[in-house]
């Protein structure tokens, strides 16, 4: 049963792609590329993919208006940005992997995305430039400055290239932590997509909790970068005690 509601969500998904990515495509194959339809194409496709796949996610904290601004958090899944993207409008950064990943990978292309070569010092500075022109040119960037999804109950160590950006360019910068009813839920190791995807998206539901800080602004890199962290630390426990004591009173 589970492997049947995986296929069919994964169907639904891809055909929420074609249907949600398709105008996208027209309008840049006929008159250039129009970001802020793409952006607000993928945030339908975004709110209506979770539903598909049985997402229930509690929101913690307001949603900070009238940016641009850069959006950092801790990383426990390839759901992470679907999760934050139905709700902002962003261009989020990714490996280059995920270029290549079946269903989001396409999605993301057609919609903005900015990829990086975390082993590639030239592409880690390409990046940098783009997410300084894209912030420049008015739209916000979602970024994961560990670098790599973990289970673990706080975050690993902060990549210091966005502060950077931000503390140079006076962006703010938006603090967010996320966690899973379901600790399995986190995609770590050697776990390739599609079983990953079998296994949390066979079940009826996943549960979500996502809470958001109010922006942070200043000149120094470092002082953006352990505000944050210790932030989204902070919340990163809080959350799961949350969901450990919803766990225990159920039980």
């Amino acid at each position: 049963m589970n492997k049947f509601r995986a296929a069919i969500r994964g169907l639904l998904i891809a055909l929420l792609i074609i249907i949600h990515v398709t105008p996208a495509l027209v309008k840049a194959v006929f008159t250039g590329i129009d970001l802020p339809l793409a952006l607000r194409m993928r945030r339908l496709w975004a709110r209506r993919s979770l539903k598909v796949l049985g997402v229930m996610v509690e929101r913690q904290g307001e949603l900070p208006q009238r940016g641009p601004f850069l959006f950092v958090g801790n990383h426990r899944s390839y759901l992470d940005p679907i999760v934050v993207l139905s709700e902002i409008e962003a261009l989020p950064i990714a490996k280059a992997e995920v270029g290549s990943w079946p269903l989001i990978g396409f999605g993301a292309k057609a919609t903005g995305i900015m990829y990086v070569k975390r082993e590639s010092k030239n592409s880690r500075a390409a990046t940098l430039d783009a997410m300084r022109n894209t912030l420049n040119g008015g739209y916000s960037v979602l970024v994961y400055p560990e670098g790599t999804t973990h289970t673990e109950s706080v975050t690993r160590e902060f990549k210091k290239g966005a502060y950077s950006v931000a503390a140079r360019g006076g962006f703010r910068v938006v603090p967010m932590a996320i966690e899973y009813g379901d600790i399995l839920d986190a995609w770590v190791g050697n776990d390739t997509f599609i079983p990953h995807f079998v296994r949390c998206f066979g079940k009826k539901i996943t549960c979500v909790k996502i809470a958001y800080g109010a922006p942070i602004v200043a000149e120094d890199p470092n002082f953006l970068l352990s505000e944050t962290r210790k932030w989204i630390d902070e919340n990163m426990v809080r959350l799961r005690t949350e969901f450990d004591k919803g766990q225990s009173s159920v039980g």
